[in-house]
């Protein structure tokens, strides 16, 4: 209880340090990361030592670009690698905290293991996000999830409780849930609130929620425009994956998500491996400064991103991005040569009225279909309007429409929103989405 107090006081305290300062601690916590992962974790070991650089060739946060992008796949084929040495007996005892990643492209998990004292660190970033949007730790929050929550840090003090939502549960079930639990904070998946909003708007608007926290997968804008319209209070988003817990999130001005840089430094990359522009989309490449146990460092998430210099008028002087564009594999090459990211092709529907639940299957470059539920018996009406959005957002691409009760869910609760058959991405080859 008392560590977590302090992490908490920490990362509230650094999100407004002058930016030479919160540079000049990225810069130590990086060093200090570089030289345990040279020392301690043999992955890291036999890598930089290939590549000739160590711990002394890092002099600056730009000297990161230095050391070189690690395999995905060689990372998830051999996990025990990552592992600093002392903590090797809790690794192979399957203690501490574990997160398991998407997987790269039919490759296996990759199975995240923190120790009790990083995460709680972590958790520390965590509540910076939600206090920074007007959070009260005194009132719980609707927690949709695909795990059993755990009792933890200052829910142990009766602080941050969490009222549960199972992700199986369909969503009449959790419509239950809610109303019986009016006037708290909901955290939940965007794929999963949006049919609660669309079909239940009227019921959940009287339940009150202080506000909603969007997590773990894209929201397009169309989207959250339709839950703010329906709930009445704003959507907040946030950009977190397993392996690093939360990363990025926004403040209540929404132009962009705060990056917590003294937890990871995320690079915004062009395929030459090189930062780009701001405004520009790249690859997400991430290293953790908190994950003693084991540490990654230049870690390829497979997400795109959009790059930003601007400075927040919140006050924070935590760097940003601009953007969530999604999974880089989900990157589709139009006939004509245009391509879209997935936030592209998602945008155009979360305003059609009637729509609840959608899906895009790209089944060739030039053929798709769209998958969608309804609770309106009258499907000419959306079908019209679907084929009309599809049409300007992906001129020369054959659709095919299939209305089915419900979408299918991950045992997670994610509902896929962009799916590709072979040979239709126009992206690089990459892994995954946020967790």
């Amino acid at each position: 209880m008392l560590r977590s107090l302090y992490w908490v006081g920490s990362a509230l305290g650094a999100q407004r340090l002058p930016p030479g300062a919160l540079r000049a601690l990225q810069l130590q916590r990086l060093r200090r990361m570089i030289a345990h992962c040279q020392q301690n974790v043999p992955f890291y070991g036999a890598l930089w030592a290939e590549a000739g650089v160590g711990a002394a060739d890092l002099r600056t946060l730009e000297d990161l670009a230095r050391f070189p992008i690690p395999d995905r796949r060689a990372l998830e084929e051999e996990p025990e690698r990552l592992v600093a040495r002392p903590h090797l007996g809790l690794y192979r005892a399957g203690a501490g905290h574990i997160r398991r990643s998407g997987g790269s492209s039919g490759g296996p998990q990759l199975e995240v293991h923190a120790d009790a004292a990083s995460w709680a660190r972590l958790d520390g970033f965590y509540f910076r996000a939600l206090r920074a949007v007007g959070y009260d730790p005194r009132v719980s929050m609707a927690y949709f999830w695909g795990a059993p929550l755990p009792r933890r840090g200052l829910a142990r003090a009766g602080l941050m409780m969490k009222v549960g939502v199972p992700a199986h549960l369909d969503e009449e079930s959790q419509l239950l849930i809610l109303e019986q639990n009016p006037g708290i904070w909901w955290y939940y998946h965007p794929t999963s609130l949006f049919p609660l909003a669309k079909r239940f708007g009227k019921r959940l608007r009287a339940t009150s929620p202080r506000g909603v926290i969007s997590h773990a997968e894209l929201l397009p804008r169309s989207m959250r425009a339709a839950i703010e319209a329906a709930l009445g209070v704003p959507v907040y988003d946030q950009y977190g994956t397993s392996e690093f817990n939360r990363m990025a999130w926004e403040c209540p001005a929404r132009r962009g998500y705060h990056i917590d840089a003294d937890s990871v430094i995320l690079e915004v990359l062009g395929d030459d491996d090189r930062p780009v522009a701001p405004g520009e989309t790249g690859r997400a490449v991430v290293t953790g400064l908190i994950n003693q146990m084991m540490p990654l460092i230049r870690y390829e998430l497979g997400d795109l991103v959009v790059a930003s210099d601007r400075r927040c008028e919140c006050g924070r002087t935590l760097p940003m991005i601009e953007g969530i564009e999604g999974r880089a594999a989900d990157v589709v090459t139009l006939p004509g040569g245009g391509r879209r990211t997935p936030r592209e092709l998602l945008e155009p529907y979360g305003g059609l009225d009637g729509l609840e639940q959608y899906r895009i299957a790209f089944e060739g470059r030039a053929e798709a279909r769209f998958e969608y539920a309804s609770s309106r018996p009258e499907a000419a009406p959306l079908e019209r309007a679907i084929r009309a959005a599809f049409e300007a957002s992906c001129p020369g691409v054959a659709l095919s429409l299939r209305r089915v009760d419900a979408l299918e869910k991950a045992p997670n609760g994610k509902r896929r929103m962009v799916s590709l058959a072979d040979g239709v991405a126009g992206g690089a080859s990459a892994p995954r989405f946020v967790e």
